[in-house]
């Protein structure tokens, strides 16, 4: 069994429609974090769900943890800082996963229609160029729970397009945090989709 850890509503959205669309029954997406969201709560559920499950992988939007980082004040110690010890922590852990999008999940889904390297802290400026691929893209539950708008499944036919664009970005990298990264391609290697 898998168990895929999320930090939003958007994610287990997305994941849900996969899991829907896709024969992977051992999967089970695990978006119980609470509202407020402690980078070391999250840690600690992973390790606990280690134990559990063959593979845990936790998905993680990185726009709110550089926002915080730059707000953080001097002396204190920056989410980006605590979520590089704890990466480095989860990355000892051979069942563990820890995917990175840089800035959100919109990023992966633009991935799908070309390929860019252009980097956007802010989720809000990917969701408008998306927008200009998905016309009716709206990041709401309304969206993704109607069977018309199946994001997934209209972007399935595009899917090996975004996993090469994304695989060409290549893996998340603390050296330089602020570029534009959807380790989502990484998702489909381990569900053995790709």
């Amino acid at each position: 069994m898998i168990s895929v850890i999320v930090d939003g509503q958007t994610e287990k959205w997305y994941l849900d429609l996969m899991k829907s669309h896709e024969d992977i029954p051992r999967i089970a997406i695990k978006p119980e974090l609470p509202k407020k969201k402690k980078i070391g709560d999250i840690k600690k559920l992973v390790v606990d769900l280690s134990k559990d499950y063959d593979q845990v992988v936790w998905i993680v939007d990185f726009d709110t943890i550089l926002s915080e980082s730059k707000q953080t004040k001097k002396g204190h110690s920056s989410p980006l800082q605590e979520f590089e010890k704890i990466k480095k922590d989860l990355d000892k852990i051979a069942n563990v996963d820890v995917l990175v999008n840089t800035p959100c999940l919109e990023f992966w889904m633009l991935l799908h229609f070309k390929y860019t390297g252009s980097f956007s802290g802010e989720c809000r400026s990917v969701k408008s160029e998306l927008k200009n691929h998905l016309k009716d893209y709206d990041k709401t539950q309304k969206y993704y729970k109607n069977p018309r708008s199946n994001i997934y499944k209209k972007l399935k036919p595009k899917q090996n397009e975004a996993i090469k664009n994304g695989t060409k970005l290549g893996r998340f990298d603390f050296g330089n945090p602020e570029s534009a990264k959807a380790e989502m391609f990484l998702l489909f290697e381990i569900l053995e989709l790709a």
